[in-house]
């Protein structure tokens, strides 16, 4: 007897409520499941309607649950075309997708299509997306099924969310919306599937971290778990080709695509963006790191000047002179409310050029600034339209053709967040989103020898990575840090007990989030919104089979 299905095809054709989320086993096909009977080719459209939709709070430090007119339990406008691969549904959009919602703009990602004797003649489908914080970069997973048939007929669709990287609001949010299915020859569908076929045969080969202990006996698996696990997204260890990946946790059970999971940069892209368009922009026209800001930017002419002795160079290493506290993240922890919010460039440029009063000369005191990041784009974006005409944009003529695109990364990696205006300006400093394996294999490209870094300004690339003798400026947090051009680096020396320093550059980003390139070529990361971004004891670990020690 085939098992029937948590969410059956009964459930779905009828007009039961969901009562709460279920085991993400209801996302899946069973082991008896076989190939569709038939192809899901055309247009899915789905109720917005929020009225079979319940939200339960876990965290919400803002209190946007509480606010009806935010509709946090409901789904964005939903209409979108889709391909069939064999058992594969894909998008044919990809990246975030903008909506009138209030509060969400939804990813689609790649799915599965199955026929189980236990549909009684229906086809399945189960599709994973995401909803992502409009002009945010906080994201929740999610999952939705339904069953269909080739002649249109579609069910009910079932859907749930119950995991993010957030740190200020989690919430279990689930539901069962009307759904249409229009059938039918999708513009372009050869090209959708080639390049999703390219996409996956990319990705780095992955296997459990259970497998490490297996395929190097002296390391210890566990060790790799960050702190904070129980609010884990991913995390993972690339080593000699190999990705070591946990699963991806969600409340009810392990998330089913963890291999198209979406993962916020938060401040990642303070590295992946402004420190590699920075690189190429100096590599390509060295003059350009060291040109006055208040040149490049109209808007930060101000009477005092403050911006006339400053330049992308300061930028990049969050040493202007311009603060209000030079107390660690005092400014960024409580000033920057109205930037963050802002939705236009004029507001964000306005409060970027006029917050922070001037306080010592550039290049004298480290103050971390998401602000001077933003200006950092503009200054690059305004410097590359210069050269190459008005409608040059530093992501997409600069930063993904020459790096991202060159290494196959996913579709998600054509987008960044960007203003909601006609500048459409990049926010530069946050607001990119990811799959595992793309972080996995841009962060090796850039931690060997390989095309990538090599294009990359030799001088400014080699100070990111700390191989040279350059003085970092040092944040005042007493924690041996060092920042150099958009990276963080650390000093491992006295964990592993090396006689000389060992500096190990990495990214991090907000709430939990952290990337690291370890001397030897291998790379960890962790993906957490526990709000602790300690990687000791994975880096440790790691030392016994990459020695980072010279001597």
């Amino acid at each position: 007897m085939p098992r029937e299905p948590l969410l059956s095809a009964g459930f779905l054709l009828g007009d039961e409520v969901l009562p709460m989320p279920l085991a993400t086993q209801a996302y899946t096909p069973s082991d008896v499941a076989v190939l569709p009977q038939d192809a899901f080719n055309g247009l899915l459209t789905l109720s917005a309607d929020d009225a079979s939709s319940s939200i339960e709070t876990l965290v919400d430090t803002y209190e946007a649950a509480g606010k009806t007119q935010m509709k946090l339990a409901s789904l964005p406008p939903f209409s979108f075309e889709f391909v069939s691969d064999g058992s594969s549904i894909v998008p044919v959009k990809r990246g975030p997708q903008r909506s009138n919602h209030p509060y969400w703009e939804i990813i689609l990602e790649p799915g599965q299509a199955w026929t189980d004797a236990a549909d009684k003649g229906w086809s399945r489908a189960a599709l994973p997306f995401s909803l992502k914080e409009k002009n945010q970069n906080c994201t929740h997973n999610g999952l939705l099924t339904f069953v269909y048939r080739g002649d249109g007929s579609i069910s009910r669709v079932a859907w749930q969310i119950a995991s993010e990287t957030c740190l200020y609001l989690k919430v279990n949010s689930w539901g069962v919306s009307h759904a249409e299915y229009a059938p039918g020859p999708v513009s372009a569908s050869g090209e959708v599937i080639a390049a999703y076929r390219r996409e996956v045969a990319a990705r780095l080969p992955v296997k459990p971290f259970a497998a490490l202990g297996v395929d190097y006996p002296g390391l210890d698996p566990n060790a790799f778990q960050p702190s904070g696990i129980e609010d884990a997204s991913v995390y993972g260890f690339v080593l000699n080709g190999v990705h070591y990946r946990s699963e991806c946790p969600t409340r009810f059970g392990p998330y089913p695509f963890c291999d198209v999971l979406d993962l916020p940069s938060y401040s990642l892209a303070k590295s992946i963006f402004a420190g590699l368009d920075y690189f190429l922009l100096a590599g390509r026209w060295p003059g350009f790191a060291r040109t006055p800001v208040s040149r490049l930017i109209p808007e930060c002419r101000l009477e005092d000047g403050r911006w006339d002795k400053v330049t992308p160079e300061h930028l990049i290493n969050m040493a202007t002179g311009n603060y209000d506290s030079a107390l660690y993240n005092a400014d960024e922890d409580n000033g920057m409310d109205d930037f963050f919010v802002a939705e236009s460039h004029a507001d964000k440029l306005r409060f970027s050029c006029a917050a922070w009063p001037n306080k010592a000369a550039a290049g004298k005191q480290w103050v971390y600034h998401t602000t001077d990041t933003y200006l950092l784009g503009v200054a690059m974006n305004n410097f590359l339209k210069q050269k190459l005409g008005p409608g040059a944009d530093i992501y997409r003529d600069l930063l993904y053709p020459e790096i991202l695109e060159t290494l196959d990364l996913s579709p998600l990696l054509q987008w960044t967040q960007r203003t909601y205006d006609g500048a459409s300006q990049p926010f530069t400093g946050y607001g990119l989103v990811f799959h595992s394996d793309d972080l996995a294999r841009l962060a090796l490209a850039l931690n060997t020898d390989t095309g990538v870094s090599r294009m990359l300004a030799a001088t400014e690339f080699d100070s990111a990575m700390f191989r040279t003798a350059s003085p970092w400026p040092k944040p005042p947090s007493g924690n041996g840090l060092a920042y150099s051009n958009g990276f963080w680096g650390v000093d491992a020396s006295g964990w592993v007990g090396c006689s000389e320093a060992t500096w190990i550059p990495f990214m991090s980003g907000y709430g939990g989030i952290a990337v690291t390139l370890l001397p030897g070529g291998g790379v960890y990361y962790f993906f957490t919104d526990s709000n602790q971004h300690t990687f000791r004891k994975a880096v440790v670990e790691a030392d016994k089979v990459l020695n980072y020690c010279k001597e």
